[in-house]
């Protein structure tokens, strides 16, 4: 690819891109490619949106990871009873001293009060649910980097439309010029047929043929304008601008790029292409999924020591401690454990085909980036010689019209050809630099970045 020619056609795109800007008030702003991406990196809403789920992931996680630590709690309560059992000793029912009945009359002891109150606070570390902790910290860990890997694949497929998107303005900018040329070309053509007409060396139809390709001409350039007003809006709701923004793209962009083995391209996604590293944090939850179901084949023992007070519970003192272990555990739940095992197990199976399936989709996915890269560089190589015999064509059409041997709209249809041969060329070598931008996701790279 000739990168001069690149150059000089993008300055051609500069100068279509200021004679086609609105003239109005609003806000004009330069945006280079590198600017555009950083711009729709930092302010567009999907990505701000997935960075807090990371947030979110991450709080997640501490508060897993503090049921490793002991905790404590406190109950209290206050009670009230409608009755209460009391005991009654008779008369004599201890015996008598001295011929005298002990007790000398009954007697009704009472059972603490109607209404009485209990606080207790306790302290207790899990023990077996230890092996059940690991597995949800395990799991909390792997939604955080599945989160992250979420967010860096979203912002490569931004980065990507930013490049379209962009690439798609510079395109149409360039159409558009050539609809204009290929508009003055007609009208000049039509003003030649009508004085034909009036001239007697001419039928009618030519003049009618003359105004049908006018109207065509200029629906052209109000398509073109209407195509660059969508563009232009999609590029500043991508990039988070207000959408009536005009931007004066920078037709600058990158032209030239290091060209690696496609072997090497596959090997690197896999270790950085944040779908697959999100499939494989995948993997990982699955598996710790499992451990925590399996685990629940365990009793939960939990030690703990408590310090209570009470008042009004007949037989105990005011202030007392506990201390002990404690055990629970499901006999028999009718086979809800083992379903719970064999879904993980499930899970676990989808989890690694999934994995296998995305490294051949991303295989696959660079070997067609790969060979779009050299399609288009052909593409471009046959697009640069159309402008140049364009080129030619307008030189010559110039020079005979100066020495009288053509008409003026054979000049400006010169002109019209060698605009579109341009737009032709940029859409070819834009064609090579998306290609590149494509391959550059498909590794797991930022394009742009």
């Amino acid at each position: 690819m000739n990168r001069k020619n690149i150059s000089r056609t993008l300055a051609v795109v500069g100068l279509a891109a200021a004679s086609a800007a609105p003239q109005n008030g609003a806000e004009v702003r330069r945006v280079t490619l590198t600017e555009a991406v950083h711009l729709a990196i930092t302010q567009n809403h999907a990505l701000k949106i997935a960075r807090l789920k990371v947030v979110e992931n991450e709080q997640k996680k501490i508060g897993d990871r503090s049921s490793y630590f002991p905790s404590i709690t406190n109950q209290s309560n206050v009670l009230h009873i409608t009755e209460l059992q009391n005991i009654g000793i008779p008369a004599g029912a201890l015996g008598s001293v001295g011929g005298t009945l002990v007790p000398a009359q009954g007697v009704t002891l009472p059972q603490g009060q109607k209404t009485f109150f209990s606080s207790g606070t306790q302290i207790s570390q899990p023990l077996t649910q230890l092996i059940r902790i690991h597995a949800t910290n395990r799991i909390a860990a792997a939604e955080v980097a599945v989160s992250r890997d979420d967010l860096k694949n979203a912002e490569n497929q931004v980065a990507l439309q930013v490049h379209t998107l962009y690439y798609d303005i510079l395109i149409a900018r360039l159409q558009k010029q050539a609809a204009e040329q290929q508009s003055a070309y007609a009208g000049e053509q039509l003003r030649e047929s009508e004085d034909d007409v009036r001239n007697g060396s001419a039928l009618n139809v030519a003049a009618i043929q003359g105004r049908a390709g006018l109207l065509e001409s200029q629906q052209s350039v109000l398509t073109a304008e209407l195509q660059l007003s969508d563009l232009n809006t999609e590029l500043n709701d991508l990039l988070g601008l207000p959408l009536d923004t005009r931007l004066d793209l920078d037709p600058a962009v990158p032209s030239s790029f290091d060209q690696r083995p496609r072997e090497e391209y596959v090997q690197t996604a896999w270790s950085e292409n944040p779908e697959i590293l999100a499939a494989e944090e995948a993997v990982r939850k699955a598996r710790a999924g499992v451990t925590s179901a399996k685990s629940a084949y365990l009793a939960d023992i939990t030690a703990y020591a408590r310090q209570s007070y009470q008042d009004g519970v007949p037989f105990l003192v005011h202030n007392f401690g506990t201390f002990g272990v404690s055990l629970n555990y499901d006999v028999f739940d009718f086979g809800k454990r083992r379903a719970a095992v064999r879904e993980h197990d499930a899970e676990l199976a989808q989890a690694e085909e999934n994995l296998r399936r995305l490294k051949d989709q991303v295989a696959v996915s660079i070997e067609k980036s790969y060979n779009k890269l050299d399609r288009t560089k052909n593409l471009v190589q046959v697009a640069n010689q159309v402008v140049k015999l364009r080129q030619e064509s307008e030189r010559l059409a110039h020079n005979q019209l100066t020495q009288g041997l053509v008409l003026v709209s054979d000049q400006r249809q010169s002109t019209a050809a060698t605009y579109k041969a341009q737009a032709d060329y940029l859409q070819a070598s834009l064609g090579y630099l998306l290609a590149w931008a494509e391959l550059e996701q498909a590794v797991g790279r930022t394009p742009g970045l």
